[in-house]
């Protein structure tokens, strides 16, 4: 389904662009951080009051993407903090030869009248791929100062469309893409040259104890450590690496090596959000790992701080600690 509903934005991306040009930033062009960016500690509060412009951009994966934007919508209304809107892209590619009238015609988000996009569709396995003026308006929108959340295997998507890898840092990639990233043990960031170890995969997912770097907004009053529910561990996750902030990571069982679990990445004056929570499969799509209080809290922070630069949002009472994952029913 398709939502047409353009509404306002409470701040517009002019009002943030000139909001963030005033700020003092510290330039990482080319570098990795483990800790948060200045950017990141400049706190542009929202009022509790104002509501934040979503848009959850869907229509193809092989994931099961309808059910994670039902979930993801009902998520972020119910928190009180978010208007949410949907723009379904068309499922298939226009035929060859075929006369009628091509779907991806008509079909061109207005990125500009939201606060935060999430990117729920991927092209993995000969799926489609945005038309070039979509892609653009993509690109305009985030470096203009606007808010993008790669939404669990949104980060498979588009290999060849050079400007979202760079949005995204780290992606679903082969070997040969580019650097991939570790942590050490003292929370190291180790860049991995391209060629050097896989590519990108994961093996079954398991309740993960996940360890946070630094104090981003976004896990503000978190524990350093806490689990979470049936969680993908992406290993050698690969991509330009550029202007990324590591904000947690987990070990791998197969490796035994800490890969990156959420991450950001400061692209023009917008920001980015990325991680591998929020798995759903056609098989099971309310499983435990969309259940999770961590995936939820995360999703609701991160949407608030791409807006924002700050989250008002409180940690759960139940948010899990790091001996237990906890689910919503």
């Amino acid at each position: 389904m398709r939502v047409k509903c353009h509404k306002p934005t409470s701040l517009s991306h002019l009002t943030r662009s000139i909001i963030l040009l005033g700020i003092s930033l510290i330039s990482l062009t080319g570098s990795l951080t483990a800790e948060p960016q200045a950017e990141d500690k400049a706190q542009v509060k929202a009022q509790p009051t104002e509501k934040i412009n979503v848009l959850i951009v869907d229509g193809f994966s092989n994931h099961d993407w309808e059910f994670t934007t039902k979930h993801t919508r009902e998520l972020l209304s119910a928190s009180g903090r978010f208007e949410v809107d949907v723009s379904t892209a068309p499922s298939k590619k226009h035929p060859k030869g075929d006369k009628g009238p091509n779907p991806w015609d008509s079909w061109n988000p207005a990125f500009s009248q939201y606060d935060v996009v999430i990117q729920n569709s991927n092209s993995y396995g000969n799926r489609p791929t945005w038309p070039a003026a979509v892609q653009k308006n993509l690109e305009q929108y985030v470096k203009q100062g606007g808010g993008l959340l790669i939404l669990h295997s949104a980060n498979n998507a588009f290999p060849q469309w050079p400007e979202y890898n760079q949005m995204i840092g780290l992606g679903w990639r082969d070997k040969n893409f580019g650097p991939s990233i570790t942590i050490g043990d003292d929370q190291q960031i180790i860049k991995v040259p391209t060629g050097e170890g896989g590519s990108t995969g994961h093996g079954v997912k398991l309740n993960t104890l996940l360890t946070r770097i630094g104090d981003h907004p976004i896990h503000r009053d978190q524990p350093r450590q806490w689990m979470a529910a049936e969680l993908e561990i992406y290993f050698y996750p690969r991509g330009p690496a550029e202007n990324i902030t590591i904000l947690s990571y987990a070990r791998e069982p197969k490796t035994k090596l800490n890969f990156p679990t959420e991450w950001t990445v400061k692209y023009g004056q917008g920001r980015v959000y990325a991680s591998t929570y929020g798995h759903s499969w056609h098989k099971n799509p309310l499983s435990d790992g969309m259940r999770c209080i961590a995936f939820h809290t995360s999703l609701i922070r991160a949407s608030e701080w791409l807006a924002t630069g700050d989250t008002t949002s409180p940690l759960p009472a139940n948010f899990p600690d790091d001996q237990a994952i906890q689910l919503a029913p």
